[in-house]
């Protein structure tokens, strides 16, 4: 609901509710970021307490496999390999260098290709964590940890969501796609721990580490800057 008031006042107010809702999210940005290093300290040191967790996810989530959730999960985890993202990202970055959206088109290469594909690639190698040691229902190469799906699945759905509350003004259109990549951004993930290809602290890890870029790139990118809105 838009506030009553003077426009002045109403201005003054808007901007204030932004940058506090931006320095909120900057806050759970690092705290993100906090949790992804103790987890990556855990798993370097082989601690009882990823173990831990790693097998009550495990428990909690892949328990009981059955032929209908492996053809869910199998088909939702293809949403987050890297090929699909690249060929999403190329389309909708040439959309947006169409419609003269720069910062779109940034924000989105940045996320998708630097810090969801790169970035993930890179911390694998330097943190050399096999995948488990359990059946895998689908096959899967290469380290561990972090897992890139999620963090694909968060940098690439959630710079949608973000997108989306910028320049989309049609709020039943907006709240359906945000919902749709909602489910997405929670199920894909699942499906990597389902699958038996990630532990679940790989996936906590990739959550953590993916929405502290999401939102540092965010800040950088739009900073305190209000929604845009362009299309109907």
């Amino acid at each position: 609901m838009e506030p009553s008031g003077p426009p002045e006042f109403n201005k003054v107010m808007k901007e204030y509710e932004v940058k506090a809702t931006a320095k909120i999210q900057i806050g759970l940005a690092l705290l993100a970021l906090l949790i992804f290093i103790v987890l990556t300290w855990g798993v370097v040191q082989d601690t009882n307490w990823i173990a831990a967790i790693d097998n009550a996810g495990f428990h909690l989530i892949r328990e009981p496999l059955s032929p209908n959730r492996t053809w869910f999960f199998k088909n939702v985890t293809r949403a987050g390999n890297e090929k699909w993202s690249l060929t999403l990202m190329f389309i909708l970055a040439l959309i947006f260098i169409f419609q003269r959206k720069a910062k779109a088109t940034i924000f989105l290469i940045l996320n998708v290709s630097v810090f969801g594909l790169g970035l993930s690639t890179v911390l694998k190698m330097v943190i050399d964590r096999p995948r488990p040691h359990i059946v895998h229902l689908i096959q899967a190469h290469g380290l561990s940890f972090p897992s890139g799906h999620t963090m694909n699945a968060v940098l690439l759905y959630g710079s949608l969501i973000i997108l989306s509350n910028y320049y989309l003004s049609n709020d039943g259109l907006r709240f359906a796609l945000n919902a749709v990549l909602g489910v997405i951004i929670i199920a894909l993930p699942l499906s990597r721990i389902y699958l038996g290809v990630h532990y679940p602290t790989d996936v906590i890890a990739g959550y953590a580490l993916g929405f502290t870029m999401l939102m540092l790139s965010k800040f950088a990118i739009f900073r305190f800057q209000d929604h845009e809105v362009k299309i109907k």
